[in-house]
């Protein structure tokens, strides 16, 4: 057999890796050999991890079995074979007979469980509310004509502010007579306020001696001076003032000590008088608007307001207005004035009881002098 030959000869024989060759079978097919031990394992392995599982499964909960309660009323048991398949096995529930309700030939009705409904109550929460303080009334007091919160508050010991909390006011709170407030706890209740006991002495009345009837130009020193008297006593026996005043034909009663009607108050018919009747005897009375109206015309705009508050001030708006040396609405002194007021035509005092007249010689007044200077007082004196 030549070189070619034999390599292409297939060796009958084959080795198993023991040293032994065998020979092969009929067909040109080769044994089987023995199987690979580490396969075995493996496979082992794999089947039991089939068999576990499930179990595995089934206990993932909690560590107990399936309950029939927990899977609807049927449980599931999964088997495996020989081969590793799983086969699936349902178990109905087991029901007991005498739990079956009795089925009537007219009508089957299914016993249904009830299912209560759920019941919510709802929940009221309600809003915490602060109770406001009750105030603490410890004693009362009533209010009393002249008292005040800080009046009160002295006499009873504590802060004005305090009574006045108490009583759900502020110090501004006017007080009422007789209303009854609340005293707070450490107050002493004030004594009631005594009345001032006014002692009232009754005085003799004057008896007149003789009557005096008031001429013009006329004032309580000058009738006092002729009577031979003090001002204060022919005041004193008409309860009258040195302020109060005078008017022509006005009687006045003589006290005591004043020279007799005969020698002063009565015209002698021996002697006459020259008295020259007065020039303007008031006979209107006039409203305050048409004294205001006098004033607006006599003066000028930018001064109107100072004259009212010389006319509120010096004769409180009355035209008739006298004393010992003023007369009228402005107060004007005639015995000071009297010598350049006859350029005005006016040559007696009585005409300065007419408004219209004195207000506007009160203007020439204040002319004359170039300011208020004629009715300044210290604390009034607006400049011109």
């Amino acid at each position: 057999m030549s070189t070619y030959q034999q390599s292409s000869v297939t060796d009958q024989f084959w080795s198993n890796g023991s040293g032994r060759q065998r020979r092969p079978r009929s067909g040109g097919q080769f044994p089987r050999g023995p199987k690979d031990p580490f396969r075995r394992r493996l496979a082992a392995l794999f089947v039991v991890g089939l068999c576990i599982a499930p179990i595995a499964w089934a206990l993932r909960g909690n560590g107990n079995a399936v309950d029939v309660t927990s899977t609807g009323g049927a449980a599931a048991i999964v088997q495996f074979d020989a081969n590793g398949d799983a086969t699936t096995t349902d178990v109905a529930p087991t029901v007991d007979p005498a739990t079956i309700p009795a089925i009537t030939d007219s009508v089957a009705v299914a016993a249904v469980p009830e299912t209560a409904a759920p019941t919510t109550e709802a929940i009221v929460v309600e809003p915490a509310t602060t109770e406001a303080p009750k105030r603490v009334c410890a004693s009362k007091y009533t209010v009393q004509a002249g008292d005040s919160w800080f009046g009160i508050a002295d006499r009873a010991g504590v802060k004005a502010s305090l009574i006045a909390g108490t009583n759900n006011k502020t110090i501004q709170s006017p007080l009422m007579v007789g209303q009854e407030i609340c005293l707070p706890p450490g107050a002493v209740v004030p004594a009631p306020i005594e009345p001032d006991v006014v002692t009232t002495t009754t005085v003799a009345k004057i008896a007149c001696v003789a009557k005096y009837t008031v001429k013009t130009g006329d004032s309580w020193s000058g009738i006092a001076k002729k009577v031979g008297i003090k001002i204060s006593e022919l005041t004193a026996a008409n309860d009258k003032t040195s302020r109060s005043t005078l008017l022509p034909g006005q009687e006045l009663c003589l006290p005591k000590g004043a020279v007799t009607a005969s020698a002063a108050a009565t015209p002698s018919t021996a002697a006459p008088t020259t008295t020259q009747p007065p020039k303007y005897v008031p006979t209107k009375t006039f409203t305050r608007a048409e004294l205001e109206k006098f004033v607006r015309d006599a003066w000028p705009d930018e001064l109107e307001d100072n004259a009212f508050y010389v006319v509120n001030r010096e004769s409180n708006w009355n035209p008739l207005s006298r004393n010992s040396c003023c007369i009228g609405l402005f107060q004007l002194n005639w015995n000071a004035h009297k010598s350049w007021m006859k350029s005005y035509g006016i040559t007696d005092a009585s005409e300065l009881l007419n408004p219209e007249i004195n207000a506007k010689l009160a203007y020439a007044t204040w002319q004359r002098s170039g300011s208020w200077a004629p009715w300044c007082t210290r604390n009034w004196c607006p400049a011109p």
